[in-house]
């Protein structure tokens, strides 16, 4: 059975509030709601009738909270029936918080939380239906009220903690942001070392390190452009970068990358010289087997000669106009490219001798001066007799001599030589000297300077013929005998059946 407690002697003076306010002694008139039995004392048999006296402990009685008013006065409580001592409280609900968890006082809510039995305040017993209903209801609203403040106290957190994320996120992210910008600008992303692999890189004209940094990170050849902007920066090299193609590496240091592009050393290249006195068609082929273009790209391009940019006295035609000269094919280039790179450089050395001008000083147009250019090329063996073989065709064509040359028959017929047979000298081609007066209809292959200059400074003379006598040496004989000109020729026979 649970100890009464000891009452203590000290008592507060004045109207200040008491500990023990609740041990106060109740009015005389107060009488106790109902009949608590106590552990030790037996429990009561229930009468064999069916209804219970007004007496009987199992009746349970409404819960009279004070007196009535003007009935009170001090004095000391009613005693309950079982025991004629003090009223305490204790006695019937236990030592505050002995059923609770340590530290915590069980209050009216915390029995109304846990659905606690509290004696003398209702049940679902002989009180009735409705009261019983009516008794719970107000214990479920006491609840959710009770439950919306704990609700309300466990959600306080959530303000605070939505003003610090408003601080502190922008903060943190700003200073992401400026620290990633600090380490972009200044300690950019850098491979270390020589790199591996290799792969071509295109610098076009006027191209510097900014415009061509973006490229070389999408290449995989240095880390990030900042990082090759400032390997360009603190380069000591005066040179800058020198447009063409450069075989540099994969994941290369940024300033290694950059010392290797403005080295021109390192520009990858193709060769390619073009002989003077080519033919267009031998011109294709050996660019199609050197340039690293197939022949068939050339060939197409040239179906299309406008787009070459042909000067308008070559009627459309590009034989003639590829000037012969050693050229630069880069990586990447086209035929159309490489086709019009040489048509430009034949504008640069008609630019030089100032054709146009050269032209009317002997009398022919442009494309005249190229027709007999190209005639003096195919023929002629060593560049100091070119001047010669241009004025035995100046005199030919001034005495109306169909010139008679091999090379152009051959031509017309697409063959290559060094005499046409009389099979070939009977051919209805334009080209064949021997059956048309004067120049043919356009130039049999591509001259050089040489030539071009030879056409427009020829030197004087009355010779009408020329025969190479010897193929080898280039050795060349001139005549204005016809009949030591046949002799030339047999010379020149007995020299190819010798084999020379």
């Amino acid at each position: 059975m649970p100890q009464r407690p000891q009452r203590s002697d000290r008592r507060p003076t004045g109207d200040v509030w008491r500990p023990d306010e609740h041990l106060r002694p109740l009015p005389p008139e107060y009488e106790p709601v109902h009949h608590d039995p106590r552990y030790d004392e037996p429990w009561p048999v229930r009468p064999p009738e069916e209804g219970y006296p007004d007496d009987s402990p199992w009746r349970r009685t409404q819960r009279r909270s004070r007196p009535e008013p003007g009935q009170w006065h001090p004095g000391r409580p009613a005693q309950a029936s079982h025991d004629q001592g003090e009223f305490h409280p204790q006695d019937q609900y236990g030592e505050p918080g002995q059923y609770a968890e340590p530290g915590r006082y069980l209050d009216e809510d915390d029995y109304e939380d846990e659905g606690r039995f509290v004696p003398g305040f209702g049940d679902d017993g002989d009180a009735g239906y409705e009261s019983g209903r009516a008794d719970r209801g107000g214990r479920r609203a006491r609840q959710d009220n009770h439950g919306g403040r704990r609700r309300r106290r466990r959600f306080r957190w959530i303000a605070p903690l939505v003003a610090l994320l408003i601080i502190v996120v922008p903060l943190a992210v700003g200073g992401l942001y400026a620290y990633s910008f600090y380490m972009s600008k200044y300690h950019p992303a850098d491979y270390s070392g020589d790199g591996t692999g290799s792969v071509v890189v295109q610098v076009t004209q006027g191209e510097n390190a900014t415009d061509l940094g973006p490229e070389l990170v999408k290449l995989g050849v240095v880390a990030s452009s900042r990082a090759f902007v400032l390997a360009a920066e603190h380069s000591s090299s005066a040179a800058g970068l020198l447009p063409g193609f450069y075989r540099v590496h994969r994941h290369m240091q940024a300033s290694l990358a950059y010392a290797l592009l403005i080295n021109p050393n390192n520009m990858v290249q193709v060769t390619v010289t073009i002989p003077e006195g080519w033919r267009e068609s031998q011109i294709v082929g050996f660019l199609g087997a050197k340039s690293g273009i197939p022949a068939s790209a050339y060939q197409a391009a040239l179906k299309n000669p406008a787009s070459l940019g042909l000067p308008s006295y070559s009627n459309g035609k590009p034989e003639g106009y590829l000037f012969p000269a050693t050229y630069q094919v880069v990586p990447h280039e086209t035929a159309l490219g490489v086709l019009k790179g040489m048509v430009q450089r034949f504008d640069q050395e008609a630019g030089q001798v100032n054709l146009a001008a050269a032209a009317k000083q002997v009398h022919l147009t442009e494309g005249q001066v190229i027709i007999m250019a190209s005639l003096v090329q195919a023929e002629g063996g060593r560049l100091s007799d070119y001047p010669k073989i241009a004025r035995v065709i100046y005199n030919r064509l001034a005495q109306r001599i169909p010139l008679q040359l091999d090379s152009t028959v051959l031509y017309g017929l697409g063959k290559f030589g060094i005499i046409a047979s009389d099979q070939e000298l009977s051919s209805p081609s334009p080209y064949n000297t021997y059956r048309h007066q004067g120049l043919p209809p356009g130039p049999i292959d591509s001259p050089g300077n040489a030539a071009i200059q030879a056409v427009l400074h020829p030197v004087a003379g009355n010779w009408l013929y020329f025969v190479t006598v010897d193929p080898k040496t280039g050795e060349t004989l001139f005549t204005a005998s016809q009949a030591q000109f046949e002799q030339f020729r047999q010379e020149l026979q007995q020299n190819l059946k010798q084999g020379r």
